[in-house]
């Protein structure tokens, strides 16, 4: 019977080293893996030997029987925003020194795309999911029910999944963003953020509102604009309040506020064709501090997500759970902070 626990170019397996270098199958399969029951010399001689035939295991077999696939899966909405990619790459950099390799995925805010992602990723049987929900629907979230305790979802703790939580406080960075431009006599504003099944984008409306019930301002739904996070639907969705005929904006507004950075890099581009002045006409106030948002042309106001700890706190969850062997579900609170530059100014006519 064929043995398959190798594929290299050759077909070159287990028993192929083991009749080439004069050894047992078993010594040789233990050397492979790493057993201490093996003399050093000899291990030395089997990976040389097995280097030297081109033999590469089949990490999947092997997996299937210790209960381990040594893989992680992300699933993220818009990996196009650099915040999600430098946490994906943190992880994925740690965890390559445990052996595990990294799988990612984009939801891109949509309930189906997710769900084939999960679907592939679980018939891969990894050892760990990450996922930001596109929806707080617990339909696809039940894809995980076999495997709760090495999940973490990052947002709000959702009711009846058990499962581990890296959650920032999104309402807080909304009722910052908002005050600034009220606190700034910006009482006309827009909102552009990602659509409201998007748990976050609720908790980030939620607070805008708060802080707009707090200085007494009618808030108008109106102004709330629902659009997928990329520049391209930044630049559009500006374009789109444009009436040519007029010259001007179909609604009046002297501030922005956007729940991603990169939108609000589109937004700029705009606010330039259009001979619009930022921020001595429109002060625009971003979230999730973008790296290059430090450098854009005025530096922009933003709502710093606290990436270095949401990474931190996964990586704690995955080390205790996989290396550690810890039972224990976990669940982080993070703060986001306001990052103040000079893309919002007083609102000259106060």
């Amino acid at each position: 019977m064929a043995d398959n626990n190798g594929s290299g170019g050759s077909n070159i397996t287990i028993k192929s080293i083991a009749k080439e270098i004069g050894l047992s199958f078993s010594t040789v399969s233990k050397a492979l893996n790493g057993s201490s029951l093996v003399k050093e010399e000899t291990r030395a001689s089997v990976l040389e030997k097995a280097r030297e035939m081109g033999y590469s295991p089949n990490m999947l077999a092997r997996g299937l029987r210790k209960k381990t696939t040594k893989s992680i899966g992300v699933i993220f909405n818009d990996v196009e925003n650099t915040v999600w990619i430098r946490i994906f790459k943190k992880i994925s950099i740690e965890m390559a020194k445990y052996g595990y390799t990294t799988l990612i995925g984009d939801g891109q805010f949509d309930q189906n795309i997710e769900r084939s992602h999960i679907m592939s990723f679980l018939s891969r049987m990894p050892d760990f999911v990450i996922l930001s929900p596109s929806t707080a629907s617990t339909d696809n979230l039940a894809l995980f029910a076999d495997m709760t305790d090495r999940l973490i979802v990052l947002g709000e703790r959702i009711p009846n999944i058990n499962c581990h939580y890296v959650d920032v406080d999104y309402a807080t960075g909304g009722y910052m963003s908002a005050s600034e431009l009220l606190e700034n006599g910006h009482t006309d504003n827009i909102i552009f953020t990602v659509p409201p099944e998007f748990p976050i984008s609720t908790q980030y409306v939620q607070g805008i509102m708060r802080a707009y019930s707090e200085y007494g301002v009618p808030f108008e739904k109106e102004r709330l604009i629902y659009k997928h996070t990329s520049i391209d639907s930044g630049y559009s969705s500006v374009m789109d309040l444009w009436d040519a005929e007029k010259e001007a904006f179909s609604i009046h507004f002297t501030g922005v506020m956007v729940f991603c950075d990169l939108m609000a890099h589109g937004i700029y581009k705009a606010l330039r064709k259009l001979g619009k002045r930022i921020p001595e006409d429109i002060s625009v106030i971003g979230h999730d501090d973008n790296p290059l948002s430090e450098f854009s042309k005025p530096p922009l106001t933003t709502v710093c997500l606290p990436t270095e700890k949401m990474t931190e706190s996964c990586l704690a969850i995955i080390k205790s759970v996989l290396i550690d062997d810890n039972k224990e579900i976990c669940h982080y609170f993070l703060d986001p902070t306001f990052v103040r530059r000079e893309s919002v100014i007083q609102n000259s006519k106060c």
